[in-house]
């Protein structure tokens, strides 16, 4: 069956390079993602009685976290690329991160702000979740310009061709491909779409559902649906054993979020509120009178 929408992708994934600074496609939508990411929680979080500036003070936990996170775990996963030039690792700005690290950074840093701040976790963490499905799919699109994410080969009246010299791994459908047929739109489309379903299955969810925290861990078990099931079309992921590496996340990940939603189950339905920020600070001993 011919593949009759294919979409010829002739873009470079470089936007403009200075020295040895780099600015990529990939980074670009990475920002906006976050960006939006850390507005779409403070919307969430403000209907719930969260004040605005302590999201903001948690994202500046989270985003340093995440960023980290993400890098590492790529780095780790594809220790290869890196052995021999380790500077390489800290060229964030070229691409090369892993959703599961910015997730895993992400949410210890702000957990760790949050616990420390003694906020409302669980309120917060379900606001987290909508903000962090739609940078994600945001984010995607830099991988829908730069090819990052190869995937195999579709006979689907769909596809991708990437065809600029400078596209990420090797070129597809075009001169010098090592193949000649388009390929999946994994992450440039599948993932997206997907996750933008999961955000409207949570949005109804939402509404039924009274308890804290419960959202947060019903998005970690839809994503890693997501990405267990899309892992089996991608052909640039690492493998252990029978399965991908992300894919063994995914399942750790579920069985993670099973166990918190089970001990969410004894805690009360409400996060408890705030404490009052005369309570958060030592008290001041008084003056002594001379």
């Amino acid at each position: 069956m011919a593949t009759a929408l294919a979409i010829h992708i002739h873009i470079d994934p470089n936007i403009i390079q200075v020295g040895r600074f780099l600015l990529t496609w990939h980074g670009f939508f990475t920002a906006v993602g976050i960006a939006t990411a850390v507005f779409v929680v403070a919307m969430f979080a403000k209907r719930r009685g969260i004040v605005e500036d302590e999201v903001y003070n948690v994202a500046l936990w989270a985003i340093p976290g995440g960023i980290v996170g993400a890098r590492l775990l790529f780095v780790i996963e594809n220790w290869r690329l890196f052995r021999h030039n380790l500077l390489d690792v800290f060229a964030v700005n070229e691409g090369g991160i892993s959703i599961y690290g910015a997730l895993i950074g992400g949410a210890v840093a702000a957990w760790i702000y949050a616990w420390r701040r003694k906020l409302q976790m669980r309120a917060l963490s379900d606001a987290a979740a909508f903000g962090l499905i739609v940078g994600q799919s945001i984010g995607r699109m830099g991988d829908f310009i730069n090819g990052e994410h190869l995937a195999k080969a579709t006979s689907l009246p769909w596809g991708f061709c990437y065809t600029h010299p400078n596209t990420l791994q090797v070129p597809i459908c075009g001169p010098g491909a090592a193949g000649g047929e388009p390929v999946h739109p994994v992450a440039g489309a599948y993932e997206p779409l997907l996750m933008l379903g999961l955000f409207w299955v949570l949005l109804y969810l939402r509404r039924v559902i009274a308890r804290d925290g419960v959202i947060f861990w019903l998005y970690v078990i839809g994503y890693a649906a997501i990405r267990f099931s899309l892992s089996f079309l991608r052909t640039n992921e690492s493998t252990w054993g029978p399965l991908t590496v992300p894919q063994w996340i995914a399942i750790a990940m579920v069985v993670l979020a099973v166990a918190a939603l089970l001990y969410i189950r004894r805690l009360p339905e409400k996060s408890p509120p705030p404490a009052p920020a005369s309570a958060r600070r030592p008290a001041r001993p008084a003056a002594r009178s001379r």
